[in-house]
């Protein structure tokens, strides 16, 4: 039961009881129901019943109807004992028909009335005005009560002072009403405002959701104080102090406005605040923060939303810089719920004019929006919207790191990892750029760990020899000697011939290439890592037509080395038909000497060779092949084959042009930051990143991603196939694939016949 109709129930029960007692007191007939009662019965009771009860507030027609006719009942008692003809029955036939008029006007009106919202007509609409203003209780039963004095009473004085008197109290001064408002009012009353608990005046409104305080002494104040803020020109708001902006006649503090919470504004009341308005401090109880959004991440907040943020970038002006750095993650909403991730890639300072000539410095952070975190698919889902100007910006927490075997990396300081899709990562051909010593060839090692994990093969071309120790799990030494030698043995013995095309050694080499690659890539082979190193081969060709029955024969530089495999393993890919799925992966580790820009070639044959692999990985990709190619020296390495790498990690760069064509992948912006990244740390982008836009990670320590990852994916090393009671029959079969390998005439006029060249003598 509500606490109106309750205290309207109590008074009826008061003035009842009074009301009793002034007739058993007062009337000499007592409560006997005689015509000294009509008073009482008829009117006081209707009156209590119908004002208190039934219709307080308003009266409709139906309820005019009804208090018409009840006082009409109450006053037919009193026609047998009035005479005709005298003064008292005109003044009875004038409260009847006063009754009458009202419950019949009421009757007509409920029947005449038309569906709501139609036009009534004047009379209708007057007659409906008229009922219920003369049908309301306070004025028919009066009406009913004066009469029933004049005409019973009026003889004895102490009757109608009495009677009266109650009327007067019931009807006019309503004195339980009254001293219940009073007494509501009284309780309602807001308790003084300690001077301690008074922040400052408002001194100007800086829309949306900034309130510049005015503070009346020199304390200082927290950020992420809560306060209750208030005015003459709308409902108090809830005010979380930011930070000091200047000075004039006080302390200028800025604070955050959000909507008041119910449960704070019970406990805080401002009576008026003023003209310019108040700022109050504000009590919260333990826990109640976390339900609070402007509140539960208080101890996060470092800025605010600034003035330029667009779809893509947030700007926000710094309040708090603790835990603050480049690559780091803050996060804003966007709406009610919605919490947007952002990484910061620039900061600046700026100036501006706060209140009179107060000028106020302040940091001002860029960052790029990253999504929202899907739990589900863990992965950030993007969001197609930016933050209010003037929200709160939040540091994300820093939590340590589990590492994960999903991940490549984590973003700085934060549980979020970002992951490598290894299929499309391979065949639409990845590269890792960096200068010496950031952690290329430890991330190229893991990457070639997952291809062989999700079984794609891996063939490395490498001139550091590092991959056949990092990768020491994966291969058996005896095969990786015997087919070594194999290559070697071919390389060597070539002799001049009359069709220059046919001399030296290099369709030997080709053969024998082509016939391992086959080998290799066939589901006999259990082996999934090739490693070799194009300059330990010693290959030659010749360049020139015989002249008195001799000729000059050149080696092979690395790069026409890293052609001959290149075609090879096109070719193999070919023959296995098209997929959507990558079979085979070229690790080009140094590719600037491996596949040179064709102004950086060290010989001109290079320039051949060069086009001959990027021709290669163009047309791999339908057939499963792809490359992972690494280089120091973006600048060097060739932009046909670099141009076709969908997913780029771009690592400490210093150089115009290696930042220049990373700037037309991952932006200007990221792009600006690669001079100044910490070793392990990269800007991932492209098919293969698990995020859609540009990301700043720290790449997993070798270690750590060795710990998590092979437990769930051991290493695939090969059976030694060289020993064992199997080795005859593996031996074998290895030969039947090698005579596989006889190539058609076209293979033999694409890829063992070369055009002159000319390159310089080993």
């Amino acid at each position: 039961m509500d606490s109106e109709p309750r205290i309207r129930a109590i008074a009826l029960a008061i003035y009842l009881a009074a009301l009793l007692a002034v007739q058993y007191e007062c009337v000499n007939t007592g409560l006997s129901p005689n015509e000294n009662a009509i008073w009482l019965y008829g009117g006081i009771a209707s009156l209590l019943f119908g004002s208190r009860l039934l219709n307080p507030y308003f009266t409709a027609p139906a309820d005019a109807a009804t208090n018409g006719f009840v006082a009409l009942m109450a006053i037919l008692p009193a026609f047998p004992i009035i005479k005709a003809g005298t003064t008292d029955a005109y003044v009875l036939g004038a409260i009847t028909a006063f009754c009458g008029f009202v419950s019949a006007g009421s009757v007509v009106v409920i029947i005449a009335r038309r569906s709501q919202g139609a036009w009534q007509g004047r009379w209708v609409s007057g007659l409906d005005r008229a009922v219920k203003g003369l049908g309301s209780p306070n004025i028919i039963f009066s009406a009913l009560i004066i009469a029933a004095v004049w005409l019973f009473h009026r003889d004895r004085p102490h009757e109608v002072f009495a009677i009266m008197t109650a009327l007067a109290a019931i009807v006019i001064f309503r004195p339980f009403e009254s001293a219940v408002a009073f007494f509501v009012w009284l309780a309602n009353l807001p308790y003084p405002i300690a001077k301690t608990d008074i922040v400052g005046s408002i001194a100007a409104y800086q829309s949306p959701g900034i309130v510049l305080i005015r503070q009346n002494d020199a304390r200082r104040i927290p950020r992420g104080t809560p306060m209750v803020i208030s005015d003459q020109h709308g409902p108090p708001q809830l005010g979380v102090a930011l930070n000091y902006v200047g000075r004039d006649e006080g302390n200028l503090l800025r604070a955050v406005t959000a909507p008041l919470p119910a449960s704070i504004a019970s406990r805080v009341s401002i009576a008026g605040g003023g003209e310019d308005g108040i700022a109050v401090l504000a009590a919260i109880e333990p826990g109640e923060a976390e339900a609070i959004p402007a509140l539960q991440w208080v101890e996060r907040l470092c800025g605010i939303v600034d003035s330029d943020t667009t779809l893509e970038y947030m700007q926000f002006e710094v309040v708090d810089e603790s835990g603050l750095s480049e690559g780091c993650l803050v996060e804003a909403r966007i709406g009610d719920q919605r919490s947007v991730i952002y990484q910061i890639i620039e900061g600046l300072t700026r100036e501006e004019i706060v209140q009179q000539k107060n000028k106020y410095g302040y940091a001002r952070a860029k960052a790029r929006k990253i999504g929202a975190w899907n739990h589900e698919d863990s992965k950030f889902a993007p969001v197609p919207w930016l933050p209010r100007i003037n929200a709160p910006v939040f540091l994300m927490k820093s939590e340590g790191h589990e590492p994960e075997a999903a991940s490549i990396g984590h973003f700085p300081n934060t549980p979020y990892g970002v992951r490598v899709d290894i299929s499309p990562a391979v065949s639409h051909n990845t590269a890792i750029l960096g200068i010496l010593g950031v952690g290329k060839s430890y991330l190229a090692i893991e990457l070639v760990e997952r291809m062989i994990a999700e079984g794609i093969k891996v063939f490395c071309l490498d001139l550091t020899n590092q991959y056949e120790v990092m990768l020491s799990d994966f291969i058996s030494p005896v095969h990786e000697a015997a087919k070594r030698d194999e290559l070697i043995a071919a390389g060597r013995g070539g002799k001049p011939d009359k069709n220059r095309q046919l001399g030296g050694s290099i369709n030997d080499f080709k053969k024998a290439v082509l016939a391992q690659l086959k080998e290799f890539a066939s589901g006999v082979d259990d082996h999934f890592l090739r490693i070799v190193n194009p300059a330990q081969f010693v290959v030659t060709k010749q360049p020139s037509f015989m002249k008195d029955g001799d000729a000059e024969l050149m080696r092979l530089s690395p790069s026409e080395i890293t052609a001959v495999f290149s075609e090879a393993a096109l070719i193999v890919c070919q023959e296995l038909g098209m997929t959507d799925k990558a079979r085979m992966c070229l690790v080009y580790e140094e590719a600037h000497t491996l596949v040179p820009e064709w102004n950086s070639v060290a010989q001109e044959g290079d320039r051949t060779a060069t086009a001959s692999s990027a021709r290669a990985i163009l047309q791999g990709r339908k057939y499963g092949l792809g490359c992972l190619l690494i280089t120091q020296r973006t600048a060097n390495v060739t932009k046909t084959i670099l141009n076709q790498c969908n997913t780029i990690f771009a690592m400490r760069t210093f150089d115009d042009t290696g930042r220049e064509f990373l700037g037309n992948y991952i932006g200007s912006d990221y792009a600006s930051v690669l001079p100044s990244l910490q070793p392990r740390y990269a800007v991932i982008f492209g098919k293969a990143s698990s995020c859609e836009n540009p990301v700043l990670v720290r790449l997993n320590d070798n270690d750590d991603f060795r710990n998590v990852f092979r437990p769930i994916h051991p290493p695939k090393k090969p059976q030694d196939q060289d020993k064992g009671p199997d080795a005859e029959a593996a031996a074998a079969e290895g030969a039947q694939i090698v005579d596989a390998g006889a190539l058609s005439a076209d293979e033999e006029e694409g890829f063992f016949l070369e055009e002159a060249v000319t390159v310089a003598s080993d």
